[in-house]
């Protein structure tokens, strides 16, 4: 059952790579997910975002990478969402977990996601009061020398 959840997690990720600036445009999610709206502003590109989420007794992996195997822009905004099905508790997302890890070299996605250690570095741990039908503005920052880290930000 929690296989079947990750990989409903990693295929329900959405990549919309478009170069914007600052946390991005709005995005308007359906009633029943929780959308991330992740800018990236980096020093350089990337191989994937790893995005782990947990609330209540309901957990997931999954992530974000072009189809095409090209880098992650280091100025990308990407999109990713959670939807209501994959939480058993619903309600418990109202202390939810994320937790990002960036794999700076291109590896074909895992859905145990695991990569190799030199490409593989935190990103940082957020938790969130998310409600669904909501959007929330993350921005991954830093780079490969002084490390990565995700930040709450506000839509200007």
């Amino acid at each position: 059952m929690r296989m079947k959840r990750a990989i409903a997690a990693a295929c329900a990720a959405i990549l919309l790579a478009l170069p914007l600036t600052g946390c991005g445009e709005p995005y308007a999610p359906a009633e029943d997910e929780i959308a991330l709206q992740i800018q990236l502003d980096l020093d350089e590109e990337i191989g994937l975002l790893v995005i782990d989420y947990a609330a209540g007794e309901s957990s997931g992996s999954g992530g974000v990478s072009n189809a095409d195997k090209s880098p992650l822009k280091r100025d990308e905004l990407l999109f990713y969402t959670l939807e209501r099905r994959f939480f058993e508790e619903p309600s418990a997302v109202d202390s939810l977990r994320l937790t990002f890890t960036v794999i700076t070299e291109y590896q074909e996605p895992s859905y145990e996601n695991v990569y190799p250690d030199e490409y593989t570095l935190p990103a940082g741990e957020l938790i969130l009061d998310a409600k669904f039908g909501e959007v929330y503005s993350i921005a991954i920052t830093g780079g490969r020398e002084n490390g990565y880290k995700a930040n709450p930000c506000s839509r200007p």
